[in-house]
């Protein structure tokens, strides 16, 4: 039986303590409490069907719940950042794959008063349990408080105690209360109209195919515009990679689309959005390189001797050192006049009149436009890929991985023109490619950085012998995993570049790619 809350109007909380205590239940003394949601910012734990709460009311604890889900609890010293902040057990073993690299943020926090109810079984067992909560309220970031419902009788199911529940359920029912689905929590924040599913934002917005292109491309680059603003503060607080992560591909998504609607958007208009969002994306590739680098250590340093990774510790320590500087920096840009204008600026366009016509294909239809953009975007991931030979530069596999992502932006972009199983069908086979230039790229790019790490900590005496050996052992590790991403480069492309994706791509992108604009 699922947690569930019982309210009515007519109904005061004294008479429905007094009905419990006539059927067996054991009333404790009201007492003050504060209980706060706890999720990610895009709500990973409300889309995995769990409910993490942090009580405090004496001893504060963590409590886990969900529907099917055993409830899980632990002590707390207060709020977790992160799931890997808790101590090992089964709190942690059930939160830390469902969240990740995500911190844990108060969704919403409800103060009142509360009473436990309890009923127990000869051996002292308890059996059902209800809280009985009066004057529920919102507590405000300013420390103000909006009323919730003004109680609710909070039903408990105990584990393997299912007929208990039922029994106390009817209990309630007959009392003349109305059951509602969810806890106290749950009513509060409908009350006062806080989502706890988090922020789910996607690069994806509703397109008429038959509109002018330069609407619907103005709504996805506003929709764009919003997440990179959603996850601004997050990223200058620091709170985990993943803020930073998804304002940095909002970025890329958005030079990627200014670059399909050259023909689409005004010339002035999108030569000044290319120029301020370059520079943006230039603004963040320091710390996120930093943040990629926290991520894969233990990834990286997995395969070495265990006397290799204890020796790489100052390493370890100018990475954090670099990361700070580099976060730091990247929060007074964002914080700063040049962004803060840009975006004005951007957003004043975007939400501003209809501009007439735009570019040469800014009256063309939507879908039309966008076929035209994939087609044109595979065409020339196509050519330059096979013309990577062994003997080819490595900045020919990065460039080559600047084409797959913008082919992929405009299928993420532009979705709601495209089939959309389809579309899924073609980007695994394009993920696939991409995950093989990833892989060479970030272990190149990661071997340079570690070599210069290293140059500074023996050039500043803060590297000993130990460590310059760790670091040569981390150095072949990581170009070892270039040679074998590079070595299978033609093995993936080669998958890629078949009649199959071809099919799948025109499939996505239906017989509209048949009627391109010209």
């Amino acid at each position: 039986m699922a947690l569930q809350t019982y309210t009515a109007a007519s109904l005061d909380p004294a008479r429905v303590a007094a009905i419990l205590s006539a059927a067996g239940f054991e009333l404790g003394p009201p007492v003050r409490v504060r209980r706060t949601v706890l999720d990610s910012f895009d709500g990973r734990l409300h889309g995995a069907g769990l409910r993490l709460e942090l009580h405090e009311a004496g001893p504060a604890r963590l409590v886990l719940t969900g529907a099917g889900a055993v409830p899980a609890e632990a002590a707390a010293g207060g709020a977790p950042r992160l799931a890997t902040d808790l101590p090992p057990g089964p709190l942690r073993a059930r939160l830390a794959p469902v969240l990740d690299v995500r911190a844990l943020l108060p969704l919403l926090v409800v103060a009142g008063t509360a009473r436990l109810a309890r009923r127990r079984d000869g051996a002292g067992k308890v059996r059902a349990t209800v809280v009985l909560y009066e004057q529920a309220a919102v507590e405000g970031a300013a420390g103000a408080a909006r009323p919730g419902p003004a109680w609710g009788a909070e039903l408990h199911p105990a584990a393997g105690r299912a007929r208990d529940a039922e029994r106390a359920a009817r209990l309630l029912a007959s009392a003349g209360l109305e059951a509602r689905a969810g806890g106290v929590t749950d009513l509060v924040a409908a009350a006062a109209g806080v989502d706890l599913g988090g922020t789910r934002l996607s690069p994806a917005v509703e397109i008429d195919r038959h509109e002018p292109a330069l609407a619907a491309f103005r709504r996805v680059l506003a929709n764009l515009a919003a997440t990179v603003e959603a996850n601004r503060p997050g990223t200058v607080a620091d709170l985990d990679s993943e803020f930073l992560h998804d304002l940095r591909v909002a970025v890329r998504r958005t030079r990627s689309v200014l670059a399909h609607g050259r023909q689409v958007l005004p010339a002035e208009v999108a030569a000044a959005a290319r120029e301020g969002f370059g520079w943006l994306g230039e603004a963040t590739s320091a710390a996120r390189d930093l943040d990629v680098w926290t991520i894969e250590w233990d990834a990286y340093t997995a395969p070495l001797p265990g006397r290799a990774g204890r020796a790489l510790a100052p390493v370890v320590e100018e990475i954090g050192r670099r990361r700070a500087a580099a976060h730091g920096e990247l929060a007074a840009v964002l914080a700063g006049p040049r962004y803060r204008e840009l975006l004005a600026w951007w957003r004043a366009w975007l939400d501003g009149p209809p501009v007439d016509p735009g570019g040469p294909k800014g009256a063309a239809p939507a879908g039309a436009v966008a076929a035209r953009c994939v087609r044109r975007a595979q065409e020339r991931l196509l050519a330059r890929g096979r013309a990577v030979t062994a003997a080819s530069p490595a900045e020919d596999l990065h460039e080559l991985r600047k084409d797959a992502k913008r082919l992929r932006y405009a299928l993420e972009c532009l979705a709601t023109v495209f089939d959309p199983s389809a579309t899924k069908a073609f980007v695994r086979r394009l993920k696939a490619l991409q995950d093989n230039l990833g892989e060479h790229q970030d272990a190149e790019v990661h071997a340079a950085q570690l070599a210069a790490i290293a140059r500074h900590l023996h050039g500043t005496g803060a590297a000993g012998p130990d460590a310059l050996v760790a670091v040569g052992q981390l150095t072949e590790h990581l170009d070892r995993r270039r040679r074998a991403a590079r070595q299978g480069f033609a093995r993936r492309f080669a998958a890629y570049d078949t009649g199959g994706t071809a099919r799948a791509l025109a499939t996505a992108i239906g017989k509209r790619a048949n009627r391109v604009a010209k």
